[in-house]
């Protein structure tokens, strides 16, 4: 057996001690059997990272849907965070500029905090 897979046997062996339970799903990215933790997510102890089990095509569309919408919120917020940074030396069309740029992207973000609310 490799190193590599030495190590992610030995992950897995220490969730496995720390409550988690094998399953029979496999990582969709590696095909390493799943464990599921106390919490109730499934762990790839190869990738390093949660994995979400769907069921239908219908379910998958759903996560992939809240996924992207996550993602495109942490952009926003990183723009918003941006701009708030770039202002501080700013004065007259230039400050104001950014500030309506600022205003846009909080709409925006607000709309998607609304739209995963709903998810």
């Amino acid at each position: 057996m490799s190193q590599k897979r030495d190590l992610v046997v030995k992950r897995i062996a220490e969730l496995v001690r720390a409550g988690a339970a094998l399953t029979s799903y496999t990582c969709p990215v590696c095909g390493t059997v799943l464990v599921r933790l106390k919490t109730g997510e499934y762990y790839c102890a190869n990738c390093e990272r949660t994995v979400v089990v769907v069921r239908s095509e219908e379910e998958a569309q759903r996560v992939a849907e809240a996924y992207t919408l996550r993602e495109v919120r942490q952009i926003v917020f990183n723009k918003i965070l941006a701009l708030g940074k770039a202002i501080s030396d700013l004065d007259g069309e230039e400050l104001y500029e950014k500030l309506r740029a600022m205003s846009m992207l909080l709409d925006i973000y607000e709309k998607l905090d609304k739209i995963g609310e709903r998810k």
